[in-house]
């Protein structure tokens, strides 16, 4: 890595330009000819430095107002099965099995749910439950910590 990649990588942190040729606008703010950033991306990528290249979305700014990590009790022979199909819908964004080592909390398929509301996501989280067979306890997120909501400028 260069001093280039370094700047390519801090100027990616604050997001990807909402435009028609966001490597376009890249270029133009690094000084760098577009072909190059796309260059210098797919060598980042090839060099693991970088995962991958793609949009993030932030749920509540696209009217998702209800998140929840749901913690669901599944038989281990249904793993596969269930989370086949939790997978399939398409309020549900994540879905991981975790291993337990406490005997007093056996949920061991986890997923992460985005819906407008409250209502329709226990709504959801219900039918899911009584169609499946399985017990659920939803996390409902109470503060976003990594994406926090900008505070307003103020004028004197």
């Amino acid at each position: 890595m260069d001093q280039t990649d370094i700047k390519l990588l801090t100027n990616l942190k604050k997001g990807i330009p909402l435009t028609d040729n966001p490597f376009n606008a890249i270029a133009t703010e690094l000084k760098i000819p577009t072909q190059e950033v796309i260059e210098r991306l797919n060598q980042l990528k090839k060099d693991k430095i970088i995962r991958r290249f793609g949009a993030t979305l932030k749920p509540g700014n696209i009217g998702l107002s209800s998140n929840a990590l749901v913690a669901w009790k599944v038989p281990k022979d249904k793993i596969q099965e269930i989370a086949n199909h939790l997978s399939e819908i398409k309020e549900i964004s994540h879905c991981y099995e975790r291993t337990t080592n406490n005997p007093n909390w056996t949920y061991n398929l986890y997923t992460v749910i985005h819906t407008q509301n409250h209502t329709t996501t226990q709504q959801i989280l219900k039918e899911l439950s009584t169609t499946l067979k399985i017990e659920y306890k939803p996390l409902y997120s109470t503060k976003d910590l990594k994406h926090p909501q900008p505070k307003e400028d103020t004028q004197c």
